[in-house]
């Protein structure tokens, strides 16, 4: 599949009403730049399979969504990669199929489709610096927190082995992340949807193959960051920058102009201006 191809193939996943993305299939489709070919209906199957073995177990669970974590992350062993958390293929969501290693993200977009494959109520909530799963359960379970719509909700790590967590846990949780500075708010515990998550995951992805130098790759992910937020000023600003330093002059000249349209005002737009200048230059020393 050819650079243009697969980003068109991903556009066409996620450029749909928020409730009709199969966000399983746009994270694998997602990824075709880096795995050419990526067999995407086999690894859909595998979420099936998952899915179905997963079903004796839980049979006779009291809270069918925990019984599915420690499954998951007991019984199989998907497990947060803690020793090398910045490896671009905790971000690819057949990689995690296969190396049963991850990020919390990742680790509950796995966790959200196999639960969704067996009717358990499962969402994922962005924590700042972390992610997780929530599950609304029947009123009265053990374990749940605050009603919700006549239900009640637990949340779930994934990243730490699916464990059960209470509000108070993931307060805690991002004042330890944060280092005290930023307040917890009820609001961090909101549920998101699939575009939130895919741009998340890009932009973990992102972080990960610029702490490599990996122009080429991180450019690639800036595409799929504009195909989700075509107007995003950084995102946009981000593409020149890349494109500059792999030599593609006239797309970077393209995409920082487009940058100082969007944000003429920035703090940084006359050193953005100053580089366009600088980049004309070389295309005219060239002709």
């Amino acid at each position: 599949m050819s650079h243009d191809t697969a980003l068109e193939a991903f556009a066409a996943e996620v450029n749909r009403p928020e409730q009709e993305i199969d966000l399983a299939r746009a994270a694998l489709v997602m990824g075709a730049f880096e795995y050419p070919g990526l067999p995407v209906e086999h690894y859909l199957r595998r979420l099936d399979e998952l899915a179905a073995a997963a079903q004796p177990a839980l049979s006779a669970a009291d809270l069918p969504s925990l019984a599915l974590a420690q499954y998951l992350f007991k019984r199989l062993g998907f497990t947060g990669n803690q020793d090398d958390y910045l490896d671009p293929r905790n971000s690819f969501l057949n990689q995690v199929l296969d190396r049963r290693l991850g990020i919390p993200i990742t680790l509950s977009l796995l966790y959200i489709e196999v639960a969704h494959r067996m009717g358990i109520d499962a969402e994922g909530v962005g924590l700042p610096g972390h992610f997780i799963v929530r599950s609304r359960v029947e009123s009265g379970s053990e374990g749940a927190g605050s009603p919700e719509h006549g239900a009640e909700v637990i949340y779930l790590d994934p990243f730490h082995g699916g464990a059960l967590m209470e509000e108070a846990d993931c307060a805690e949780r991002v004042r330890a992340i944060t280092g005290g500075k930023l307040p917890f708010s009820p609001q961090f515990l909101s549920p998101v949807g699939a575009r939130y998550i895919l741009n998340r995951m890009l932009n973990n992805l992102k972080n990960a193959y610029a702490s490599r130098q990996d122009l080429q790759r991180a450019l690639r992910v800036v595409e799929r960051l504009l195909v989700l937020n075509p107007n995003d000023p950084e995102e946009t600003r981000n593409l020149g920058l890349l494109h500059a330093g792999l030599g593609h002059t006239r797309q970077a000249i393209a995409a920082l102009s487009r940058y100082l349209e969007l944000r003429p005002d920035a703090a940084d737009a006359p050193a953005i201006r100053a580089h366009i200048t600088a980049l004309g230059g070389r295309l005219a020393r060239w002709n």
